[in-house]
Protein backbone atom coordinates (compact mmCIF):
# COMPACT_ATOMS: atom_id res chain seq x y z
CA UNK A 1 0.00 0.00 0.00
CA UNK A 2 0.92 3.47 -0.74
CA UNK A 3 0.12 6.27 1.26
CA UNK A 4 1.24 9.84 1.28
CA UNK A 5 2.39 11.83 4.39
CA UNK A 6 0.70 14.13 6.63
CA UNK A 7 2.05 16.70 9.29
CA UNK A 8 1.31 15.77 13.12
CA UNK A 9 -0.21 19.20 13.41
CA UNK A 10 -2.82 18.77 10.54
CA UNK A 11 -3.11 15.24 12.21
CA UNK A 12 -4.01 16.62 15.62
CA UNK A 13 -6.52 19.49 13.45
CA UNK A 14 -7.71 16.46 11.28
CA UNK A 15 -8.75 14.75 14.92
CA UNK A 16 -10.36 17.55 16.37
CA UNK A 17 -12.86 17.89 13.55
CA UNK A 18 -13.43 14.16 13.47
CA UNK A 19 -11.75 13.06 10.41
CA UNK A 20 -9.30 10.19 11.89
CA UNK A 21 -11.05 7.01 12.18
CA UNK A 22 -7.59 5.09 13.21
CA UNK A 23 -4.06 5.70 13.92
CA UNK A 24 -1.94 2.70 14.08
CA UNK A 25 1.59 1.29 13.77
CA UNK A 26 2.68 -0.27 10.60
CA UNK A 27 5.93 -2.24 8.65
CA UNK A 28 7.74 0.71 6.19
CA UNK A 29 8.66 -1.01 3.27
CA UNK A 30 11.47 0.10 2.30
CA UNK A 31 13.09 -1.27 5.66
CA UNK A 32 13.50 1.70 7.92
CA UNK A 33 11.62 0.47 10.54
CA UNK A 34 7.43 1.03 12.17
CA UNK A 35 5.60 4.14 11.16
CA UNK A 36 2.01 5.85 12.40
CA UNK A 37 -0.35 5.55 9.93
CA UNK A 38 -3.41 7.65 10.42
CA UNK A 39 -6.73 6.48 8.64
CA UNK A 40 -9.28 8.79 8.40
CA UNK A 41 -12.66 9.51 6.01
CA UNK A 42 -10.56 9.12 3.17
CA UNK A 43 -7.20 9.12 3.30
CA UNK A 44 -4.44 7.07 4.53
CA UNK A 45 -1.55 8.82 5.29
CA UNK A 46 1.68 8.28 6.64
CA UNK A 47 2.86 11.07 9.77
CA UNK A 48 5.82 13.23 8.68
CA UNK A 49 9.04 13.50 10.79
CA UNK A 50 8.72 17.22 11.50
CA UNK A 51 11.61 18.81 10.20
CA UNK A 52 13.69 21.51 13.12
CA UNK A 53 14.26 25.44 11.65
CA UNK A 54 16.35 27.15 13.65
CA UNK A 55 18.03 30.56 13.44
CA UNK A 56 21.38 29.11 13.70
CA UNK A 57 20.73 25.98 10.94
CA UNK A 58 21.92 26.50 7.67
CA UNK A 59 19.92 24.85 5.01
CA UNK A 60 20.76 24.52 1.36
CA UNK A 61 18.59 26.17 -1.05
CA UNK A 62 15.52 23.93 -1.42
CA UNK A 63 13.63 22.57 1.63
CA UNK A 64 14.93 18.93 2.08
CA UNK A 65 12.43 15.78 1.19
CA UNK A 66 9.82 15.05 3.51
CA UNK A 67 10.22 11.36 5.35
CA UNK A 68 7.95 9.79 7.10
CA UNK A 69 8.65 9.95 10.86
CA UNK A 70 10.09 5.95 12.41
CA UNK A 71 11.00 4.03 14.91
CA UNK A 72 12.95 1.15 15.51
CA UNK A 73 10.34 -1.04 16.55
CA UNK A 74 6.34 -1.05 17.20
CA UNK A 75 6.54 -0.65 20.75
CA UNK A 76 8.21 2.55 19.75
CA UNK A 77 5.69 3.87 17.44
CA UNK A 78 2.75 3.07 20.15
CA UNK A 79 4.40 4.66 22.95
CA UNK A 80 5.01 8.08 20.22
CA UNK A 81 1.66 7.79 19.39
CA UNK A 82 0.23 7.73 23.23
CA UNK A 83 2.50 10.34 24.69
CA UNK A 84 2.32 12.98 21.85
CA UNK A 85 -1.49 12.38 22.03
CA UNK A 86 -2.13 10.66 18.83
CA UNK A 87 -3.36 7.51 19.74
CA UNK A 88 -6.08 7.05 23.16
CA UNK A 89 -3.96 6.10 26.18
CA UNK A 90 -4.54 2.90 28.08
CA UNK A 91 -7.86 3.35 30.51
CA UNK A 92 -7.36 0.44 33.07
CA UNK A 93 -3.95 -1.53 34.29
CA UNK A 94 -3.87 -5.06 35.32
CA UNK A 95 -3.04 -4.96 38.98
CA UNK A 96 -1.59 -8.47 40.69
CA UNK A 97 -1.95 -8.54 44.21
CA UNK A 98 1.08 -10.53 45.76
CA UNK A 99 -0.10 -11.76 49.03
CA UNK A 100 2.35 -14.21 51.08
Amino acid sequence: MEARLIAPSTVELAKLVGLVKAIEPVEVSYGKGWGLLVRGRGFARLVEKEILYSPNFIWPVERPAPVPLTFSNKTEALAYAQRSGLHPRRKAWVIESQQQ
